[in-house]
């Protein structure tokens, strides 16, 4: 791995979820559950560049089997990929405010040259400065199980929730209905004494969904345009191109092409429409966001073809970053997510918002009980946010959050950014960085 593409840990930008650290684990510990001292909540490290910069990394226990074997205490390892998430921890063990999460799609590599004359010590400062729909085969370990579901007159409708995971680590919410689910629970009532459970689902789904996050605009990226051409009759992203009037003229007109089948033989335009790419921050994570026409127009009060015309008079290029869209940068927001069959089977981790909201009273009912669900004691040091299926309280405040109804979004995203950096696997669940989340029925 050539040195050239290593990022220093001063360097690290929110706005990027592609690079490389070259660094030494200088510490590595567990952080072990007050309530109950078997269990480890995760792992915690501390690692140093070539230049001396230290930073605090953590692997939660839905990623201990993928790193167990590559984590040593004075190893030096190429870090590629990992999410970054603020610094709450109340012990500072490093200067830089923000930490490092490993998950399901960070990459660690071994690295046998590391140079640094610095000495290995820890830095410490007082307390006052944390899909797809398509059928097939699943085995997996069982790590997770919920309580059973029999609210319904209908027994086949009773539903049992669990998480099972395979061998590299990977975990996947799984829901079994009626027979199957009692079929699970009589046997792990009779097989108390069985220390892991193995299961094979048939003819499973792995469903994409809808989640609820909390976060914080951390910014907005400027490598993506904040606007795209949609055409006027259904709302997908169209093709201008120009078209030469004549053999010898130098003369061209531009020409709208509209590949939606709605559109064959009408007569379409195109037209700017807002998809703005905001990159938003939990205490677990940073995530990319598209903010569509209908919300971004509720946020802006200005239409984005009237948007484009303001900065065209005034002599700016309108797919710059524009200062008007500074105003969203430090805000917290409710959004509603929709984790489709594209992110899925592509590993595109770029996600459409449904809705939201600046309501301080909703955020923190929501902040509080997605809390509690993941077992938050609220206390910053050594905790881990992890993400639950909603309760019916949770599903209830869902609708506190502005629904937009079908964005008219793009038909396909840009070629370029089609293909995940990442190694993930094809139909797998996508491992979403923001924890703070709940699975919408």
């Amino acid at each position: 791995m050539a040195d050239r593409n290593i990022t220093l840990i001063k360097d690290l930008d929110n706005m990027r979820d592609d690079y490389t650290l070259k660094v030494c684990i200088i510490r590595l510990w567990r952080s072990i559950s007050e309530v109950n001292p078997t269990i480890v909540k995760s792992v915690e490290m501390l690692l140093m560049d070539e230049m001396g910069t230290k930073i605090r990394a953590s692997v939660y226990p839905r990623d201990f089997q993928r790193f167990e074997s590559k984590l040593k205490e004075d190893q030096a390892v190429y870090i590629r990929s990992p999410t970054i998430a603020p610094n709450r921890y109340t012990f500072k063990i490093s200067d830089v405010t923000s930490k490092l999460n490993l998950h399901g799609r960070t990459i660690v590599h071994e690295c046998l040259q590391f140079q640094s004359k610095t000495t290995y010590e820890f830095s410490c400062v007082s307390f006052e400065s944390i899909i797809s729909t398509t059928a097939t085969y699943v085995i997996g370990e069982v790590v997770s199980l919920g309580k059973l579901d029999s609210r319904d007159v209908s027994k086949s409708r009773h539903r049992l929730t669990l998480q099972i995971r395979n061998l590299e680590g990977l975990q996947v919410n799984v829901t079994l209905f009626g027979d199957i689910a009692y079929q699970l629970i009589s046997y792990l009532e009779a097989h108390k004494q069985v220390g892991r459970v193995v299961v094979i689902v048939q003819f499973a789904k792995l469903n994409v969904g809808k989640f609820i996050i909390v976060g914080t605009i951390y910014g907005i990226r400027q490598d993506i345009d904040w606007y795209y051409d949609a055409c006027s009759n259904c709302g997908k992203k169209v093709d201008p191109r120009n078209v030469f009037n004549g053999r010898d003229s130098g003369d061209a007109s531009v020409v709208v092409e509209c590949y939606n089948d709605k559109c064959i033989n009408k007569e379409i335009s195109s037209v700017p429409r807002y998809k703005i790419p905001i990159r938003v921050q939990d205490d677990s994570g940073t995530i990319t966001l598209t903010l569509f026409d209908r919300d971004a127009y509720k946020l802006f009060k200005i239409r984005a073809s009237d948007l484009i015309e303001k900065i065209k008079q005034a002599g700016d290029t309108p797919r710059l970053y524009l200062y008007d869209l500074k105003f969203l940068e430090h805000k917290k927001m409710a959004f509603k997510v929709d984790v489709n069959s594209f992110n899925v089977s592509n590993n595109y981790n770029r996600f459409g918002i449904l809705g939201y909201t600046l309501d301080s009273n909703v955020i923190n009912a929501l902040e509080k009980k997605l809390a509690v669900e993941a077992g938050n004691s609220g206390n910053a040091d050594d905790t881990e946010i992890a993400s639950h299926e909603a309760s019916h309280e949770t599903k209830s405040l869902k609708d506190a959050i502005s629904q937009t109804g079908d964005n008219l979004t793009p038909s396909m995203p840009d070629k370029s950014e089609a293909t995940s950096p990442f190694n993930g696997k094809k139909n797998e669940t996508m491992e979403i960085p923001l924890m703070l989340m709940s699975v919408i029925m």
